[in-house]
Parts: structure tokens; C-alpha cells; sequence
């Protein structure tokens, strides 16, 4: 094979994968071979054996392949809301509980810097003069391009769309045409290097972190790569510790490695003290709805005395398991059978329209299993199509409840408070449920009429089009769930969306 062009991308795929986690599978491997035909031209090499030979026995020539490959859109200030939470929530209550040693933040993927550099700048502004000795910030990323560009800390124009100007007064200094440097205050703050997180090995100042940020990274590997790497940074938290991963890989990340939590509206992972690592996902239930004071302990429940020293926030006590036994009563098994039966008919009459029929069925379901979400969720959906408001709202609380990651709530939740004309209310419900499941166009679509009655038209307009963009890829039948609203006419809400991006052009 004599031309680039005609490159059978599959053994480099194969490489890449191996040896770096990265996938290149649909309209990536475009991307690919059209990498791999610009470096074989680079260095002369006309066949694919040849520079599948070279990449193997020159690790130069596969970092420069890599970088090539590799997107680095990343900006300062990204996904505000997580970084609120660890400047003003987070650092505050682990320095409290460990006063006399540093906070260890280590950004993973740190493309050029603009991630770790935030929460310097961010952190600096709140712990004041003598903050800078009490945190410690560690950026990664394989790129050595981009690690080389992050130190040096100079940004052009691309890297300020979210910006906060009273950050750029502070921390920036103008440098060349439009472009701005961080100040040295800034820049002796982050700490950085060179890593393949599918390295065998990390290096030591990747370890004992409180507080690791690996947000829009995992994107580029398969199902296998993700868990593996996600499972290697957990082990690099101290215990209490929290990793954050970006808003739509949430639920890609729910293995059992780490604890699930809900934090003001955002889902963020914890390595919970003293809870093994089979026990995370069970105990998730138990460890969203402990409400916490500003320390972060649980306000009805006292300090395990055996919290390790060297970690942060309280210990939860492990599930309890049951205790053996003689012969099992199967009778809560039986009521239980019974009660998913009376759905199945609750559902279908409730499709049908005999909707008191329904909610008739469905307080039997309810009397036999008080904690079957979806029960609850369907009455709340009869109750909010009957616009019941206070009822459909009831029902979606003891759903979440029962199961604090319940979309279905949310959406209902999220639909009460936009007929009550509370905005606030409303963004947050539908915030949630996009964390839970990105394409849920439905939330989406409620985003976008929120802010086009705000006038927020830039923001309405990229929300109008992100829920017709995945109504249009074939998810025109779908909810991402079995039912919510009963009677949603998916074609009417695409040509809402149509006649509004109209408006908005």
C-alpha cells in the first residue's frame, strides 16, 4: 500500500487503544487517517507497515501522532457551577477539618491550563494573601505541546468565552495583539506534567489528592478504557475525597468505584470513608438525602470515631448486610410481585385514558410497596396532566425519596414549577435532569422556553437547538423513560423548536 490515503486504520486503532485508551471508532477514524496520512507525508514513510513499525519503536513519533488527534477545547471558567462548589464548599470545609496540611486539587486532562488555572485564580480571590500556602494544584494531560503552553500561561482570545472580567483585571496582563498573560501569583500556583493516564504507573504527586476535576477527558475512550481509568484516579483520592467528572459523563461513570452524591443540583463522586468499594453503588440510596451543615457532616448523625486521619469528611457507616438465616418468608416477595402486576395495569389504563382507573390501581400498588418509584411517578404524570400541581409535586418528592437519581421527578417537578411561572425552580430541576441524562430533549426544550421568556436569546437559542438536534438523530419516540409526560406529541414539540430558532435568527 503505497498511499496514505488508502491507510487501513484498523492495526492503529488497535496501537492507539493499547496504548493510550484512545478510541477511534465512527466519524472518529476519519480523524485518524487523515493524522496518520499527515505524519507518514512528515516523514516520508510510504506504506503503512512502515510507519506502524516506527510508531511502535519510537514513543516521539506516537506523541506527535497523539497531539495531533487530541482536542484541546477547553476555556477558562468552564462548567461555573463546579467550580463554585469546590472554591466555596469544598476547600472551606476540608481546610477546617485539616488545618494544618494543604488541599491537593489535581486536574486530569489539563489540556493548556485552563481548568487548573481557574480554581488558582478562584481560590486565591477566597482564601486571600495566605491562601496560595494552603492549596496545591496538580494539571496533567499526555499532550507535552500543550503541558509546555499551559506553563507558560499565555492565552489568546478563544480561551475567555466564559470569563469573569473582574478575574482578568486581577490575574491577566495584556500581552501581544488581544492576547493576555497570567500574572506569577497565578502561574506558581499549578504544578505541571506530562501523563498517560493509561500509564502503568502514576507519579507520586498524583496521589493522596482531595479533590480530583476529570471532566470532559473520557470522552475519547471506550466503555472498558473509561472504567479503568476512572477506577485508577478514585485510587488516587484520599477517603471523603471528591471527582468530578464533566455534566454528560455523569452516569458513564457510575460503576461502584466511588459514591454518587447530589450537591446543590450537581452529581459528583466521593470516596466515601470506611465503605467498600462493592458497597458504593447500594449505599448511594442512603448517602444522597443526609442533609449536611456547612462542615459537610451529616446534621443527624454523630462523627465515626474511626474516620481515618489522613482523609476528609465524616464516615458513613457501611450498609448493614443481613444476618443468616433459616428459612426465608417470601411473603414481602410475593406482595411485591403483586404490586408490579397492579402497575402493569395502572400503566396500560393510565395509556388508555381511564386515568382514575389508573390512580385507583396505583394507591394499591402503593399501600403494598410504599417505595415503588415508578408508581409514584406515573401518579404524579396523571397528576400533572390534570394539572393537579400540589399532587403531582407530592408524588415526585416521595419518588425522589426513594431513589434521589429519578429523572421522571425531576422532569415532573421541573414542569410544575414552569406552570407556576418559577423560573428559578424550574432551571433547576431541568439542570438535574440533563445531568442525569443529556439527551432527555424534554429538558432541553424546557431550558430553552425558559430563557427565551427571560430573554436570554443566545442561551434559548443553543438549547432550542440541542433538543431538535436530538429529536432529529431518531429519538423522536423517546423520553429516556417509560413514560412523561402521558401524552407528549414528540412532532409538535420539533416544530415548536423549528418556528422558535425562526424567531431567534
Amino acid at each position: 500500500m503505497s498511499h496514505a490515503g488508502a491507510v487501513n486504520a484498523a492495526p492503529f486503532k488497535k496501537l492507539l487503544l493499547r496504548t493510550c485508551g484512545f478510541s477511534f471508532e465512527n466519524e472518529r477514524e476519519a480523524a485518524l487517517v487523515a493524522a496518520l496520512a499527515l505524519r507518514m507525508a512528515s516523514r516520508g514513510v510510504q506504506t503503512q507497515e512502515d510507519y506502524l513499525g516506527l510508531l511502535s519503536g519510537d514513543p516521539d513519533e506516537l506523541r506527535r501522532l497523539v497531539e495531533l488527534l487530541t482536542v484541546n477545547e477547553t476555556y477558562f471558567f468552564r462548567e461555573p457551577d463546579q467550580l463554585r462548589l469546590i472554591t466555596e464548599r469544598f476547600v472551606p470545609e476540608i481546610l477546617a477539618l485539616r488545618p494544618s496540611a494543604p488541599v491537593k486539587i489535581l486536574s486530569a486532562g489539563c489540556s493548556t491550563g485552563e481548568e487548573p488555572y481557574s480554581l488558582a485564580m478562584l481560590l486565591l480571590d477566597a482564601l486571600g494573601p495566605g491562601g496560595a500556602e494552603r492549596i496545591r494544584i496538580t494539571g496533567v494531560d499526555i499532550d507535552r505541546n500543550v503541558v509546555a503552553g499551559a506553563r507558560r500561561g499565555v492565552y489568546a482570545k478563544g480561551s475567555f468565552r466564559g470569563e469573569l472580567p473582574s478575574a482578568l483585571e486581577r490575574h491577566f496582563e495584556a500581552c501581544g495583539e488581544g492576547g493576555r498573560r497570567l500574572k506569577q501569583e497565578v502561574l506558581t500556583q499549578v504544578r505541571f506534567e506530562t501523563v498517560n493516564l493509561l500509564a502503568e504507573a502514576y507519579p507520586a504527586t498524583m496521589r493522596g489528592m482531595d479533590i480530583i476535576l476529570y471532566r470532559n477527558v473520557s470522552i475519547y475512550f471506550p466503555g472498558q478504557v473509561q472504567k479503568e481509568v476512572f477506577s485508577r484516579l478514585a485510587e488516587c483520592l484520599n477517603d471523603g475525597g471528591y471527582l468530578l467528572v464533566g455534566a454528560t459523563e455523569t452516569l458513564h461513570h457510575d460503576i461502584g468505584v466511588l459514591t454518587l452524591v447530589e450537591m446543590e443540583s450537581l452529581f459528583i463522586y466521593r470516596k466515601i470513608p470506611g465503605l467498600l468499594a462493592e458497597d458504593r453503588r447500594s449505599a448511594r440510596r442512603a448517602v444522597l438525602p443526609v442533609e449536611t451543615g456547612r462542615t459537610g457532616k451529616p446534621l443527624s448523625a454523630p462523627d465515626s470515631p474511626d474516620s481515618p486521619t489522613g482523609g476528609i469528611g465524616p464516615a458513613l457507616a457501611r450498609p448493614v448486610r443481613a444476618a443468616a438465616r433459616g428459612p426465608v418468608d417470601d411473603t414481602a416477595g410475593r406482595l411485591k410481585e403483586g404490586a408490579r402486576a397492579l402497575f402493569d395495569d395502572a400503566l396500560e389504563r393510565a395509556r388508555g385514558g381511564k386515568l382514575d382507573e389508573a390512580l385507583q390501581r396505583l394507591d394499591a400498588v402503593l399501600a403494598l410497596d410504599a417505595g415503588f418509584v415508578k408508581a409514584h411517578t406515573l401518579k404524579g404524570s396523571i397528576m400533572m396532566s390534570a394539572h393537579r400541581l400540589a399532587e403531582a409535586k407530592n408524588a415526585c418528592e416521595l419518588a425522589l425519596s426513594n431513589d434521589p437519581l429519578c429523572l421522571e421527578a425531576k422532569l415532573i417537578l421541573g414542569l410544575a414549577a414552569f406552570h407556576e411561572e418559577d423560573s428559578e425552580a424550574a432551571l433547576k430541576r431541568f439542570r438535574e435532569a440533563i445531568y442525569l441524562d443529556t439527551c432527555c430533549w424534554l429538558a432541553h426544550f424546557y431550558l430553552a422556553e425558559i430563557m427565551y421568556l427571560l430573554g436570554e436569546k443566545k442561551r434559548a437559542r443553543g438549547a432550542y437547538e440541542t433538543a431538535a438536534r436530538i429529536l432529529e438523530s431518531g429519538s423522536i419516540g423517546e423520553h429516556g423513560r417509560d413514560f412523561f409526560p402521558l401524552a407528549v406529541n414528540a412532532q409538535a414539540f420539533m416544530a415548536i423548536c423549528r418556528h422558535k430558532l425562526a424567531l431567534l435568527k
